[in-house]
């Protein structure tokens, strides 16, 4: 680890002291550098947040960009070569001659690029494939930024936090005239940043990385003042009639800057229900990369998220049954009970543990206790087939309930037991 680069233990003590939305701060030289930052309390808060009418204004087009790592700089993948991020005019310029040079015969006639966005169209078709470029990709969208935050897994004790940059594309483009900042690739060979919403940004050669160059800029051109403001307030003097005047210092460049750039972090927890509420918005890895990778891609993701409430299930199973295994508690439920519904109850709750909450656990067992009122006929118990109609009855019921299977197993088979015990002479049913 670099002298230069935050522990875990620091950087979180660093996100801690940080404003919570929608208030901003200078971030930490080593974290944030001096863009406006913020955090908020979950995902869920960080999509609430979005609800903002600042982001939402039709004169103000917001643009996004996420990170995995809430500490990474907001630097291209060539720019991560260098420090800082300033990427040298020589190599910059060698690498894209590379670049032609091995397209020829490959698909791709880079010479047909011409004119002043040619530049822009090459770097963009070598980031399709994997080359390193001096372009940050950009969304107009921030669920699906907090999907590329979130979509690769993590180690939460190494890295506490997820980030989102925001970036005013209006307000800058407003406040630095023509620079050409901002980019659309007009060629037809990247259905991915047409399905991503998506964008890049490509900074003048040879200068700063994102961050330091809009920062800088905006001060060189006067539209923001690193200089501190004074404010004045009256105030009454003790002992006297006579108002004095009060004067306040403050640094107020991060307030200024918050109108244009912007970044929050998001803790690092609840990533697959993250996941799971933007594949509800139709952004997952199949409809963002809309190619022979991105199918791969999302099928990896079907497997991961079958695998892990396999997982779920069966430690929830195993602690069902380490529960059931002792059933003198259920018993002596049932015996307690004043009537039959009470120890369908009993049963339901013993069964089912801590994973609902009680008032669902009993709509559950009246809603269970119902259909066996509907399905028993007369000795049903003495015959197999009017026992099964009993048994599929409950274990409809317990599948509309989205019971997974080794549940469902358990709940029908303990509360058909105890139907068949009391119509064998008990007469609570």
């Amino acid at each position: 680890m670099s002298d230069d680069k935050l522990t875990p233990d620091e950087l979180r003590a660093k996100l801690d002291s940080l404003p919570i939305w929608p208030e901003f701060r200078e971030g930490d030289p080593k974290v944030d550098g001096l863009i406006p930052t913020c955090r908020v309390e979950s995902w869920e808060s960080f999509v609430e947040a979005m609800r903002d009418p600042l982001h939402n204004r039709a004169a103000s087009e917001w643009v996004y960009r996420g990170q995995r790592g809430g500490d990474w700089p907001l630097a291209s993948t060539l720019g991560r070569k260098f420090d800082g991020g300033s990427i040298p005019v020589e190599k910059r310029q060698g690498l894209l001659a590379q670049f032609e040079l091995a397209m020829r015969g490959r698909g791709y006639d880079l010479s047909a690029f011409n004119g002043d966005g040619s530049e822009i169209e090459k770097w963009a078709i070598g980031q399709h494939h994997g080359l390193l470029t001096p372009l940050l990709d950009w969304t107009r969208s921030p669920f699906i930024a907090l999907f590329f935050a979130f979509n690769s897994a993590d180690d939460t004790e190494a890295n506490p936090s997820r980030a989102i940059y925001c970036v005013n594309m209006s307000a800058l483009r407003s406040a630095l005239g023509d620079q050409p900042l901002f980019r659309d690739p007009m060629g037809h060979n990247n259905s991915r940043l047409v399905n991503q919403a998506g964008l890049f940004t490509m900074i003048p050669d040879d200068d700063d990385n994102f961050a330091s160059y809009i920062i800088n800029t905006l001060q060189e051109e006067g539209v923001v003042s690193a200089e501190p403001v004074t404010k004045t307030a009256t105030v009454e003097s003790s002992g006297s009639e006579v108002p004095e005047l009060e004067y306040t210092v403050t640094d107020n460049l991060s307030e200024q800057l918050k109108q244009y750039i912007q970044k929050i972090h998001i803790p690092n927890t609840g990533r697959m229900d993250c996941l799971a509420t933007l594949r509800k918005m139709n952004i997952h890895n199949g409809t963002l990369f809309p190619d022979a990778q991105g199918a791969s891609l999302y099928c990896n993701d079907w497997l991961e998220r079958i695998l892990r409430e396999e997982k779920a299930e069966r430690e929830k199973a195993a602690q069902r049954a380490a529960r059931t295994t002792s059933t003198e508690a259920t018993k002596e439920a049932i015996a307690a009970a004043p009537d039959a519904l009470a120890a369908v109850k009993a049963i339901v709750t013993q069964v089912l543990g801590d994973e609902y909450l009680p008032h669902e656990k009993d709509d559950f067992s009246e809603r269970f206790y119902d259909r066996f009122q509907q399905d028993q006929s007369f000795e049903w118990h003495l015959s197999e087939s009017k026992t099964a109609r009993v048994k599929t009855g409950q274990r409809r019921l317990a599948a509309a309930f989205s019971f997974s299977d080794s549940l469902r197993d358990q709940v029908v088979d303990q509360l058909v037991e105890f139907y068949k015990a009391a119509a064998s002479g008990a007469p609570k049913v």
